[in-house]
């Protein structure tokens, strides 16, 4: 496994070096379909992202995997498919495989290095439908939805593989609606005004099926209860742009009766979060120059054991003379255990564990063909699992992606 995953990372680093990046996709426009359906209202996407990934050092063994994800997306809106204004209904189907159990089983984080990494299973991810008013500044949104694709965004994290820079742990770790497992949620947004915007919704508190979580399942018992959530922030532009910036402040509320780390029924589990990113420098063609994010988030330590995580990255696109579209990027995250967990974990476990777990992760992102994307990534995390028994460890592997 080592050497085929050595020879396809220096195969698809190669080609990123060589070739020209372009836009698109790789099947163009499906032979005049693609247009036409969209003249008619509906879209589709179709992309297939593989993880080429092994761990050469530390962690738990020195081993590598392939992790696959298929994403198939429809959307259709409701004023050009001759119904009426303002709607739009969405669904998503998704699909995940691997080759050699997943990657957390081998390097033994918390944070998961591969935010695509997921039981085997295709199955339908979303199904909803989005009404806006008043000219768009308010929508109420009903269905199948995944609380990370508008609560918890930075922009600028979406480069990274890692799971970290995209749901922060402190949120994931209670199992609210996010990948690979949605749930039934009434979304509301809001723009005050032009740099002002507003999200709540609320969330059936068990996404699935507990006794088989791959599957989609809308089960809905009173101990469930639900997962409530609430943003508000400022934004202005979009990432890339000069004046590009957003500051979001957030909390979460779940009420679902289940046990804690010590294996007792808490009361209600929350916590709360702050997110930032701004352009820092713009080139003077368009999309390219230096951005940056920051998050930081606080969990109750009654219930959780990750009970304060902060994260951090720069990205840059057009860095290299010649290749304008592609991104690279640093991040650092680092997820930290509460004083209560530490506390049962060596009192009443006999089990001590490392304060935190933290991610440096180093990738550079290229379109090689049009609709086919080559990163490399490089991770090196310390204190893996917490675990004191495991030595910091090395990941290295690529990413390709591609959109048909």
């Amino acid at each position: 496994m080592k050497r085929v995953v050595s020879i396809g990372v220096a195969v698809l680093l190669a080609a990123a070096a060589n070739l020209h990046a372009a836009e698109g996709n790789l099947l163009g426009d499906w032979a005049g379909l693609r247009p036409a359906m969209e003249e008619k209202g509906l879209t589709a996407e179709a992309v297939l992202t593989t993880d080429f990934l092994y761990n050469t050092s530390g962690g738990i063994r020195k081993r590598g995997t392939i992790l696959g994800n298929v994403d198939v997306t429809l959307k259709l809106d409701t004023d050009k498919a001759g119904w009426w204004k303002n709607g739009t209904f969405f669904l998503y189907f998704l699909g995940n495989f691997n080759s050699n159990g997943p990657m957390t089983e081998i390097v033994g984080d918390v944070q998961a290095s591969s935010n695509i990494e997921a039981d085997s299973k295709f199955k339908l991810y979303e199904a909803w439908y989005e009404h806006r008013f008043s000219g768009d500044r308010f929508s109420v949104l009903g269905g199948l939805h995944d609380y990370n694709s508008e609560f918890d965004v930075v922009e600028y994290g979406s480069l990274f593989i890692n799971s970290s820079f995209g749901i922060a742990p402190d949120i994931s770790q209670t199992g609210p609606s996010i990948f690979p497992t949605t749930s039934l949620g009434l979304r509301l947004k809001a723009q005050p005004t032009e740099k002002s915007y507003l999200l709540a919704a609320l969330y059936d508190g068990v996404p699935g099926d507990p006794h088989d979580p791959p599957r989609t399942a809308v089960i809905l018992k009173e101990e469930d209860g639900v997962f409530a959530a609430f943003e508000a922030g400022m934004s202005a532009g979009q990432p890339g742009e000069k004046d590009y910036y957003k500051l979001g402040a957030g909390a979460w509320l779940h009420t679902a009766e289940v046990e804690n780390f010590d294996g007792h029924p808490k009361g209600t589990n929350h916590g709360y979060y702050l997110i930032a990113e701004k352009t820092l420098f713009a080139e003077s063609a368009a999309g390219q120059g230096l951005g940056g994010f920051a998050q930081v988030g606080w969990a109750d330590d009654d219930w959780n054991q990750i009970a304060y995580y902060w994260g951090m990255g720069l990205n840059y696109t057009g860095l290299i003379p010649g290749r304008d579209r592609d991104s690279a990027g640093i991040a650092v995250g680092s997820a930290r255990n509460g004083n209560k967990f530490m506390d049962f974990r060596s009192n009443v476990e006999g089990a001590p564990v490392e304060r935190s777990e933290t991610a440096i992760e180093v990738t550079y992102r290229a379109e090689v063909f049009p609709g086919v994307v080559v990163q490399p990534d490089f991770q090196y995390i310390v204190n893996p699992g917490m675990d004191p028994s495991l030595n910091n460890a090395f990941q290295i592997g690529s990413r390709v992606e591609i959109a048909f």
